[in-house]
């Protein structure tokens, strides 16, 4: 068959850590976007959600468990290019890691052309960004580490036949790549699990580093740097003329600013998606910034991406913003609501309420990533159920789950989160063993998504705003509790940056967080309990003595926060 029509694919794997599937979101729309192949991704559900859609797409759903070793999801390449080889019946596979993003049109020929007759293909790795190491020095880690892990019996060649290859990018005939992963599958059958040797990790790209250096170094081709531009090891990233833009980070994943800059770079030519205006919006998004240039610009491109399937409105109340958020936000489908000073989220979110045309909202964090199905359940159950508030639950940088509804807060709980937030960690842990640390009787929603109704929303009175920032979702709880309302927690994760949504030093954070945990004292535990909590902060600081904290803390307890 001649190299224009030799079927070609795409494998790649996505698992495990939001980071990893956020930066394969924006790697696949790249690839949909600069060629005509098929895609075989593994993945796992919570992941799935995060990819975009497209019927030349094919997913492997396979279950997330806590891996045995650091090496294991690099390792489940190998699963990921069995499934790939099976399912999609290729004469030649394209592997590109999750980080990897194509930047200009790439064809089957291509792929045929940089394979030749050889079996596999890959890049040279040269270096290592702001290191001397060379080719001599890979060498010594493959002799010492690799061969001596997988097969100590194997030889390494001279130096001047040795490529330190990196796996980010491989083109694998389908008969190679067969009989490739037929010797590691045995590999890993007698190896140890931790996949480690003297501190080191073994991982995919040492197994790939053995077959084309010691196995069959006769079939193996090598990829000009285009093909593999790496930030890892290449100066100058990302340069002019590459093919394939690699977002490395060293076996550590995709970093936050490693993901914007994929984004960055997928969408440079791309005019971002608008909302249609001949459809009546079904759900309006409120976002409030403060400083947030570093997400906001991300966040709003993936609500955009929404609204080709669903209609929907924008609004971005800025909270006096003193960077270039006000740049990011102005774009066309998106109202903007400018306080000229930081108002505070509460009274930022209720002004974009009123705003808002649509009768459902969500009220959406400038760092947390909004996808089309939790929108969709999310309105769905909303409009079924007015009296309902939904949240979905949220999944942080490094794979953590929280909850978005969360257990009502008791006294114990918030004298506990003034202890940890003090460095007391180890007795606010005692404290959460005991029986009435959390208040069965409410709960209150984690709202960095909230999706409420109007007509609830007004019922609620909205989010109150004594509240200047931090604690107005637990305050809006404990109202939805006393009217009788519903917390539904939605079958959907959205990841979320934490942290991230406003530029705010960490010790004024700390502070405005302690402040509002003494005010929802005040207001729901009365001020004999709130100048109890801030005599304790007050202690724990070591600002004042006993008599000082008493009688500062009586005036802390009797009036509101200042705004501002």
């Amino acid at each position: 068959m001649d190299r224009e029509h030799r079927k070609v694919v795409i494998c790649m794997l996505a698992l495990g850590k939001p980071a990893y599937s956020l930066a394969a979101r924006e790697a696949l729309i790249s690839f949909l976007r600069h060629s005509d192949f098929e895609i075989y991704v593994t993945t796992d559900p919570d992941s799935a959600a995060l990819l975009p859609r497209s019927p030349r797409l094919q997913l492997n759903l396979v279950s997330t468990t806590s891996p045995s070793s650091r090496a294991t999801g690099f390792l489940a390449k190998f699963e990921a290019l069995t499934w790939c080889l099976e399912r999609s019946g290729a004469e030649i596979v394209l592997q590109v890691d999750a980080d990897a993003v194509l930047v200009r049109p790439l064809a089957a020929h291509d792929v045929a052309d940089a394979l030749g007759d050889g079996g596999m293909a890959m890049v040279e790795q040269t270096g290592i960004a702001g290191s001397a190491m060379g080719r001599h020095d890979f060498l010594a880690h493959y002799r010492n580490y690799t061969l001596a892990f997988v097969d100590g019996s194997l030889a390494a060649p001279r130096e001047e036949d040795f490529r330190y290859f990196n796996s980010g990018v491989v083109i694998a005939r389908a008969s190679e790549l067969r009989r490739f992963l037929d010797w590691t599958t045995a590999c890993l059958r007698r190896l140890p699990p931790d996949h480690a040797i003297g501190g080191q990790m073994v991982a995919d790209q040492d197994y790939f580093q053995i077959w084309t250096n010691t196995l069959a170094p006769e079939r193996r081709r090598e990829l000009p740097w285009q093909w593999n531009h790496c930030r890892h090891w290449d100066d100058g990233f990302p340069q002019q003329g590459a093919l394939i833009a690699h977002f490395s980070n060293f076996c550590n994943g995709p970093d936050t600013e490693a993901v914007m800059a994929m984004h960055a770079l997928v969408n440079a030519a791309q005019v971002p998606a608008v909302p249609e205006a001949d459809k009546p919006a079904a759900l309006a998004f409120i976002v409030i910034t403060h400083n947030s240039s570093k997400v906001i610009g991300y966040c709003l491109d993936k609500l955009a991406d929404l609204s080709a399937n669903l209609p929907i409105e924008i609004i971005v109340v800025d909270n006096g913003s003193t960077d270039d958020t006000l740049e990011r936000i102005t774009r066309p489908g998106v109202t903007i609501l400018r306080n000229m000073r930081n108002e505070g989220f509460a009274a930022a979110a209720n002004r974009g309420a009123m705003a808002a045309r649509p009768d459902h909202l969500c009220f959406l964090n400038p760092d947390c990533v909004m996808t089309l199905a939790a929108a969709e359940a999310a309105l769905a159950l909303v409009e079924a159920k007015p009296e309902a508030i939904a949240v979905p639950d949220y999944i942080d940088w490094q794979g953590e789950r929280t909850a978005g509804k969360q257990p009502g807060y008791s006294r114990v709980k918030l004298i506990a989160d003034i202890l940890r937030s003090h460095g007391k960690v180890r007795l606010a842990e005692r404290l959460k063993r005991l029986s009435g640390y959390d208040c069965a009787s409410w709960n209150w929603p984690l709202a960095a998504a909230l999706f409420i109704g109007r007509g609830c929303f007004e019922r609620l009175g909205g989010f109150d705003e004594r509240y200047f920032c931090y604690m107005e979702d637990v305050a809006i709880g404990f109202e939805i509790a006393k009217r009788g309302l519903d917390i539904v927690q939605l079958d959907q994760v959205l990841p979320h940056f934490g942290q991230h949504g406003a530029d705010v030093v960490p010790a004024l954070r700390a502070q405005m967080l302690g402040d509002a945990r003494i005010q929802f004292a005040r207001l729901h535990y009365g001020r004999t309990f709130a100048l109890a909590l801030t005599a304790l902060r007050s202690i724990l600081h070591g600002r004042w003595a006993v008599k000082d904290v008493l009688r500062r803390g009586r005036r802390a307890v009797t009036s509101t926060p200042a705004r501002g």
